[in-house]
């Protein structure tokens, strides 16, 4: 029941007055997969057919019903770096391009036979498939600025590349785009093909406001020219480097006047679920889940889909449906950092006027205890509490929740409900 309450939460309190890029899209946060923390640059075409494949297969259990990672709401796979034939293209005062003399982006035909088939392959299987542009293992980029007539010749056949093979989302990276002016241009391009596509803007948190910045109310008030932003640099499979990128966020997180929100969401980056080393790679892959839940990001996975083993381990963190109702809710706010110490963090996603989802985890070495003052979330008197990974009610608080002995990056996720 608490599950349904939820999903009821984020249909009804959407507010759509309040979306960025007026493409209608990313309302809630997008879900998905992208090749990039798993494959990195060695990606093709059968690989992301294996992934659409391991996202659709109905082979896993939620609550006794055979449920695949669509099913769950992990409907985007994405391509990212890699789909390119470096310095095959035109040359400008010595630097090559994978850009033809007309403007053609030249994909690796070895990886990619035909980029078309490929997104027909994922929509025949109801799956959104995602794109890559500005890509940064060639950095043809500088080649492009040294030819400006060129350069606009090139980003708009990038658009038209897009837009034939039917790609549903984009991201475009900041390699060499040091101005932003390739952004524009490339943005010019796609919205005047009159097709709707998902953009990240993956600037890595550089600068603010136009023409490809960080949102900033200041600077811009309401400005957002794509559908998510990162916030930050690029993560990596390390805990306390994924909490520094949590960090990032909390700019975007004005309680009276949060710049993330529907159509415009912060993003610090895709999730590192299951690449963390060592014994505590699931607890870290469930706080650092949780955490990215509570913040209303894009939560995109990028561990080994095909891997069966290592799916069904992470099955119960990654189909969780309190977990990823909490990150499509919204009540007016993302979610924001009530408190940090040397030691935890506490943070908390309003759901209602009554109800919050709170999160705490450990940054210690050692077990911490931690008390979260009821105040401190919103709420006031007596809270119902639920515990969201258990699943189960989790009895009464007075005043303050007092946990015990916290371990080490582990993570209590819970739902408070004042009486």
């Amino acid at each position: 029941m608490a599950s349904q309450w939820l999903v009821g939460v984020a249909i009804t309190t959407l507010v759509v007055g309040v979306a960025g890029l007026d493409n209608g899209l990313a309302l809630t946060p997008p879900r998905g997969w992208r090749s990039w923390n798993c494959d990195h640059g060695d990606v093709n075409d059968t690989t992301i057919r294996r992934v659409v494949d391991a996202v659709t297969a109905k082979s896993r259990m939620v609550d006794g019903t055979p449920t695949s990672l669509l099913d769950v709401g992990f409907s985007h796979v994405g391509v990212d770096d890699g789909w390119q034939l470096c310095n095959a293209g035109r040359s400008v005062k010595g630097k090559p391009s994978f850009h033809a003399a007309d403007g053609t982006p030249l994909v690796n035909q070895s990886r990619f036979p035909s980029l078309k088939d490929l997104v027909d392959y994922g929509h025949s299987k109801g799956v959104l498939m995602g794109w890559y542009d500005n890509n940064c293992i060639c950095m043809d980029e500088y080649t492009l600025r040294s030819d400006p007539v060129w350069a606009e010749t090139c980003y708009a056949a990038d658009a038209k590349q897009i837009v034939d093979a039917g790609f549903d989302s984009i991201k475009i990276d900041n390699c060499g785009d040091d101005d932003g002016s390739g952004f524009v241009s490339r943005m010019k391009h796609i919205n005047a093909s009159g097709h709707a596509i998902l953009v990240e803007n993956s600037n890595q948190g550089h600068g603010a406001g136009p023409p490809r910045g960080l949102p900033n109310n200041t600077v811009a008030p309401g400005w957002c020219n794509f559908n998510i932003f990162r916030s930050g640099g690029d993560i990596g499979p390390d805990f306390m480097g994924t909490v520094g990128r949590l960090q990032r966020t909390i700019p975007f997180q004005d309680l009276k006047d949060p710049i993330s929100r529907p159509g415009c969401w912060a993003y610090p980056d895709m999730l590192e679920v299951g690449n963390f080393q060592g014994p505590l790679n699931m607890t870290e892959s469930r706080s650092h889940f949780s955490a990215w839940a509570v913040v209303s990001s894009p939560l995109v996975l990028g561990f080994d889909l095909t891997n069966s083993a290592m799916v069904d381990e992470l099955w119960p963190i990654i189909s969780n449906p309190e977990v990823h109702a909490v990150n499509q809710a919204w009540a007016g706010h993302p979610g924001r950092q009530v408190a940090s110490t040397d030691t935890y963090q506490v943070w908390a996603k309003k759901l209602s006027a009554t109800s919050q989802a709170v999160l705490v985890f450990s940054t210690s070495a050692n077990p911490v205890d931690v008390s979260v003052p009821l105040s401190n979330v919103g709420l006031s008197g007596t809270a119902s509490a639920r515990d969201l990974w258990a699943r189960q009610p989790a009895g009464q608080i007075d005043s303050t929740w007092s946990i015990k002995q916290l371990t080490s990056h582990d993570c209590r996720f819970f739902t408070l409900t004042s009486a």
